[in-house]
C-alpha cells in the first residue's frame, strides 16, 4: 500500500506515521535554523527593503560549515573576487527562497494535526517539497561523510542503534520518501 494518494489533480495526500512526521518536522526545522543563521534582516513585505537587503554585501552564512558549503556551492572556484560578487548579488535571495520552501513544507506537516490527518502536498508546492527534502538529504550526507560508494557500504554495516546508524537510517528513509514523492507527482 502506497503512502501517497491523489485527491484530485492538484493535491497529493501523504500518510505518515506519527513518528515519521515528527522526525520530518524536526529535520525541516533544523534546516530552517541552519539557513537562518545570524539573519536579522526582517524586511517584512517592503519590496525595496528586501531589494536593499539582497544587495547588501553582508555574508553571515558560515561557509566553513561543510553543509552550508554544500547547499551554497561556489560558482567561481578559481576566482575569489568573482565568487564574492556572485554571493553578494545572489546568496540572500537563494537563502530566502530555501527558507520559504522549507517553511511551506513545515506548515503542511504541522497542519496534519500530528499525524491524525494525511499531509497535503499541493501540486503548486511540489517543487518546494522536492527541494527541501533534497536539501535535508544533502545535509545528512555531509554530516555522515558520504563521498563515495565505499562510504555507503561502511554506513550500511553500522549498528542501526548507534548514532551514525540512526542518521544513516534517516538518510535512507528520506531517499525512499523522495522516490515515492517523485513517482506520485509524475
Amino acid at each position: 500500500m502506497s503512502r501517497f494518494k491523489h485527491s484530485g489533480r492538484q493535491v497529493l495526500l501523504v500518510d505518515l506515521a506519527d513518528y515519521e512526521e515528527a522526525v520530518l518536522e524536526s529535520m525541516v526545522e533544523q534546516l530552517i535554523g541552519l539557513l537562518e543563521g545570524d539573519d536579522d534582516h526582517d524586511t517584512g513585505d517592503d519590496p525595496f527593503a528586501q531589494w536593499e537587503a539582497d544587495m547588501a554585501a553582508s555574508d553571515d552564512l558560515d561557509h566553513s560549515d561543510p553543509v552550508i558549503a554544500r547547499l551554497f556551492p561556489p560558482a567561481y572556484r578559481d576566482d575569489d573576487k568573482a565568487e564574492q560578487e556572485f554571493r553578494r548579488f545572489t546568496q540572500n535571495a537563494q537563502r530566502r527562497t530555501k527558507i520559504e520552501q522549507a517553511q511551506l513544507v513545515l506548515d503542511a506537516l504541522l497542519e496534519s494535526n500530528g499525524g491524525r490527518e494525511a499531509v497535503v502536498v499541493r501540486a503548486i508546492d511540489a517543487d518546494a517539497w522536492l527541494k527541501t527534502i533534497t536539501a535535508i538529504r544533502l545535509a545528512l550526507s555531509v554530516r555522515l561523510g558520504i563521498r563515495t560508494a565505499e562510504d555507503i557500504d561502511e554506513l550500511e554495516r553500522l549498528d542501526p542503534d548507534e548514532p551514525r546508524g540512526v542518521l544513516y537510517g534517516m538518510y535512507e528513509w528520506l531517499a525512499g520518501f523522495l522516490d515515492g514523492l517523485v513517482d506520485a507527482l509524475h
